[in-house]
């Protein structure tokens, strides 16, 4: 997780409050739109624009809208979903023997913990959840507010990880950095072989891979 020192937080503030879009600031100081936004949450900007962007965001929702309606979870698609979910944010193998997924969005955090159990037999038994919090959280309300979303025994929570953020910099509205560990190999080798086929079946690879299986 990178932290940045207090002058360019300033430098970002002081660019907001001139009326600059996020876009704009992402473009001169090489910064995410996501971490801009948590630093300029609560500087007013012309709210024509503001609500120019809301009702884009609106549109284009109801546009999508016919489209997730109509898809339905079942076991397979939530193999393909957790996997392709996996692919960007887990850890592979060789390199780990078990399941691990680390981040900090909520919402992409319990939607893939509800596609895993979806797509797989789960045993329960063997989750276990690792934190990465800052020394101004408490721990024990951040265990139960991921035990929460997750539904996950605190007793299957590891020992936090408490650091100091770099330059004093505090981060609005951040929960930690959760960590889902689930042990079990073999599951951890079926996403692995999910979201190899799946890349390899856009890019036209399979066949190729298939004739070498048999080969």
């Amino acid at each position: 997780m990178k932290f940045y020192n207090n002058n360019i937080v300033k430098k970002i503030r002081e660019a907001r409050e001139r009326g600059l879009s996020l876009r704009a600031i992402n473009k001169q100081f090489n910064i995410s739109d996501s971490t801009i936004s948590r630093w300029v949450y609560d500087i007013k900007v012309d709210s024509k624009k503001q609500d120019a962007n809301h009702e884009k965001i609106i549109n284009a929702k109801k546009k999508n809208l016919k489209l997730i309606n109509s898809l339905k979870i079942n076991k397979n698609n939530a193999r393909i979903f957790c996997s392709l979910i996996y692919w960007c944010e887990g850890s592979k193998y060789p390199m780990n023997n078990f399941v691990a997924l680390a981040n900090s969005d909520r919402l992409l955090i319990g939607t893939f913990i509800k596609l895993l159990r979806k797509a797989f037999i789960i045993d329960e038994s063997k989750f276990r959840v690792q934190l990465q919090l800052h020394d101004s959280h408490d721990e024990n309300d951040m265990i139960s507010y991921w035990s929460k979303i997750l539904k996950i025994s605190k007793k299957r929570f590891h020992k936090s990880t408490i650091t100091a953020p770099k330059n004093k910099m505090k981060r609005k509205n951040y929960y930690g950095t959760c960590t889902i560990k689930y042990y079990d190999v073999k599951i951890l080798w079926q996403i692995t072989g999910i979201y190899e086929l799946f890349s390899g079946k856009i890019n036209g690879e399979v066949a190729e891979w298939l004739k070498a299986v048999v080969c």
